[in-house]
């Protein structure tokens, strides 16, 4: 009897893996590719230093430096957010935003979850002109 229940719950447990493996090797389950967007910072500007995006849509944000050390640094809040419990840019790796490394390429990983303007900045103190050293990424719905 034993015997008998476990042949049949082996043949309905191997009916139901392939449906699911079939599911889970979909490639429409898979994560789109970000898109990329290269900056290149130098005193006293960001260029492009308005940058536009889907919302949705994953980001990666490739800073280069072109003649001293600089970083970006996003608000994770659009300008005129309220309620500041979610956050409307979704960080891969939050302690990147605003990390300075002197000769390295700054990349910010994120998903624009939320429609709206957020700021970004210089995130190194680069000189008189620093606090101009700004632009915005606007996340269209």
């Amino acid at each position: 009897m034993q015997k008998a229940i476990f042949a049949v719950a082996v043949s309905v447990g191997l009916a139901v893996v392939p449906p699911c493996v079939a599911i889970a090797q979909n490639p429409t389950n898979q994560t789109p590719a970000p898109k990329i967007i290269e900056v290149s910072a130098k005193k006293y500007e960001f260029t492009p230093n308005e940058i536009r995006v889907k919302q949705g849509t994953r980001v990666e944000l490739k800073v280069h430096s072109e003649d001293e050390t600089h970083g970006m640094k996003l608000s994770v809040y659009a300008e005129g957010t309220k309620d500041k419990g979610k956050p409307g840019l979704l960080f891969d790796q939050p302690g990147e935003n605003g990390k300075v490394t002197k000769g390295v390429d700054q990349v910010l990983d994120f998903v624009a979850q939320e429609s709206g303007t957020y700021d970004f900045k210089c995130a190194k103190l680069c000189g008189l002109g620093h606090d101009r050293m700004k632009g915005k990424l606007v996340v269209e719905p």
